[in-house]
């Protein structure tokens, strides 16, 4: 038996993503002037924000691909072998 597709899923982290993306675009020079401050902990906040931006991406691209049957191969795993040498 199948699983069901994530919909839902795909919907809300796509919601998330594009939220996130619309709100870096009507807010760039707010975003650009608190993260290039240099005092206090403002210099982590392009960090975070990688990380919060590469989560959100992420999740979407994740649900996005299990929606279209697009799944990592199963089987053989791959084992590393020494190079014959040629004497």
């Amino acid at each position: 038996m199948q699983k069901p597709k994530p919909y839902p899923q795909l919907i809300a982290s796509g919601i998330v993503s594009g939220s996130l993306y619309l709100l870096l675009y009507l807010y760039e020079r707010e975003i650009l002037a608190a993260f290039t401050r240099t005092d206090g902990w403002y210099p982590a906040l392009p960090v975070i924000a990688a990380l919060v931006f590469s989560f959100a991406h992420g999740a979407f691209t994740a649900y996005f691909w299990d929606v279209l049957g697009v799944t990592g191969r199963r089987g053989r795993r791959f084992r590393w072998t020494r190079p014959r040498s040629s004497s």
